[in-house]
């Protein structure tokens, strides 16, 4: 398959034309390093989800830490926090169980 320009979505580096996202995001594995805690704020559609995941696999693949990328993403259909929060752990599950994913 042909690469593409993403306009909808994480991006694979695989598939679709981009900057390398930890190149663009430098300062965030010295934070990770030193064990220190930070935040990944910025406009719809920027990469943050891409970033997320790229950090996931390579933290992963380098060994020396067990990352885990978790959306709650589907917690924006409880009106109440009581509800939702207990809620999100078997939504996730049950979707991904029905999905394959």
């Amino acid at each position: 398959m042909q690469k593409y320009f993403n306009i909808a979505g994480p991006c694979n580096p695989d598939k679709h034309y981009m900057v390398p996202i930890l190149d663009r995001n430098k300062e965030i594995l010295p934070l990770i390093g030193q064990e220190q805690y930070f935040v990944i704020h910025a406009a719809r559609q920027s990469g943050k989800t891409t970033l997320i995941k790229t950090l996931v696999n390579q933290l992963n693949a380098e060994g020396r830490y067990h990352a885990l990328y978790c959306s709650l993403e589907e917690a924006h259909i409880f009106a109440e926090t009581q509800e939702g929060i207990p809620a999100v752990p078997s939504t996730t599950w049950n979707r991904r169980l029905k999905t394959g994913g």
